[in-house]
């Protein structure tokens, strides 16, 4: 498969931000997100020809509508790290043609190098905060592939500005979705950021040296089930989620003692949107990075190793911090937040740390630019070792996108019960 970039083009908002708006101030939790990037890609088939050049200028003008609602994205991060310059630079833009058609591309069952061949890599500009990347195959079918600065925006943030940007385009450009309208509740006032450029948590300080590898790891709804049942509650109780996390879990600890000889406690920090849990100001709609990792641990001496313990560990845990996260103030949150990325900085030093994310029951099929939803949408690996729940095109399932050490994935690859119960 050849890739040709066609165009390269920057892409501001269709209205000028007003002066007022000009500095985006950032609160600790951007502070504290990652140093790194997120990313989807959204695939669609063809009915029939396609006027590419017709397709693409809908595209500019709706990205550049949806940009004056999300102007921030069209910014650049100020020289100290504690704002956005909110000048309108905008947001850099590819489209690209790819030699194969997309049903040969979906057949090939494509690994991670060819995806990420659909996704624009980091610009060498760390200041840019996002970059679009318009693939048409062969047969007029198309990929869009979107990479946002994890210290401005979150997964969920993300999804909604791709989501108004599809609506816009859709209602022939100005249809305000108001379901996806950002709010900016300043944040900044609530989890108050740290007066320094660099806040020494970034989840990025991995082993350079290190080969990651992405692979992607498909539960259906049938193995949904099947884990459900081998939890001991056929009854529904446990969400999707939290059977996978808990399985994969199981085989990375596994992996860990494989790789050191034996069984050591091992952390999971998955990540918690603050959306609909924490204190007011925020909201649904509230713009920027609004969660925070929350340690499990797996303590060898206190916890079985057996599956359902797993589960039962992540299911209480999970509650308790929720109850917490309830009452809690603002600065009890960051105070959590600091403590949490410290304890990741001592496990990530002993190799032993494992980073959950979940985009499940993020509207990631109903992005529709008009001309249907599409048909798959995947991730395009991580430099980190992490894990990334999606939900399938069906709903009723999960894929995983597990990225690991080459060495380690091998062993993970290899574990029974990812075996028997993924395809």
């Amino acid at each position: 498969m050849e890739i040709k970039i066609q165009s390269v083009q920057f892409i501001k908002p269709s209205k000028s931000t007003p002066q007022n708006l000009r500095h985006f101030k950032l609160s600790l939790l951007d502070q504290l997100a990652p140093s790194s990037y997120i990313n989807a890609i959204f695939y669609y088939k063809t009915n029939g020809e396609v006027d590419i050049s017709e397709r693409c200028d809908h595209l500019v003008n709706s990205l550049s509508e949806a940009l004056s609602l999300y102007y921030p994205l069209a910014g650049r991060l100020t020289e100290d790290g504690l704002e956005v310059d909110c000048i309108d630079q905008g947001v850099k833009y590819l489209v690209t043609q790819v030699s194969s058609s997309l049903d040969e591309f979906l057949k090939l069952d494509p690994k991670n190098d060819h995806i990420s061949q659909l996704i624009s890599a980091k610009d060498l500009d760390t200041t840019l905060l996002v970059t679009v990347q318009v693939n048409f195959f062969a047969c007029g079918a198309l990929a869009i592939g979107v990479t946002a600065s994890h210290q401005v925006t979150d997964g969920c943030n993300l999804i909604r500005f791709i989501n108004q940007w599809a609506s816009m385009n859709r209602g022939g450009g100005g249809n305000i979705n108001a379901s996806f309208e950002p709010t900016f509740d300043k944040l900044d006032l609530l989890f108050q950021p740290m007066k320094v450029s660099s806040c020494g948590h970034s989840l990025v300080s991995v082993d350079q040296e290190a080969m990651v590898v992405t692979k992607r790891v498909r539960f259906n709804g049938t193995s949904i089930s099947k884990l459900r049942a081998k939890s001991g509650s056929a009854n529904g109780q446990h969400t999707r989620v939290t059977l996978v996390a808990s399985l994969i879990w199981k085989a990375l600890i596994a992996v860990d003692q494989v790789k050191c000889g034996s069984l050591r406690n091992c952390l999971l920090a998955p990540a918690m949107s603050l959306r609909g849990k924490a204190s007011s100001p925020v909201s649904e709609s509230s713009f920027g990075n609004v969660w925070a990792p929350y340690p499990i641990r797996f303590l060898q001496n206190e916890t079985g190793l057996e599956f359902g313990d797993l589960v039962d560990l992540i299911e209480d845990t999970t509650r308790n911090v929720i109850m917490w996260v309830q009452k809690a103030s603002g600065e009890e949150i960051c105070r959590h937040a600091h403590e949490s990325y410290a304890l990741v900085d001592e496990e990530l030093k002993q190799n032993k740390f494992c980073i959950f994310t979940s985009w499940c029951r993020f509207p990631i099929y109903e992005v529709d630019f008009g001309w249907g939803k599409p048909c798959w949408v995947t991730e395009a690996g991580s430099a980190l070792e992490m894990v990334t729940l999606m939900d399938d095109k069906d709903g009723d399932g999960i894929e995983a996108w597990v990225s690991l050490n080459q060495k380690e994935m091998y062993v993970f690859e290899s574990d029974q019960d990812i075996l028997d119960l993924t395809s």
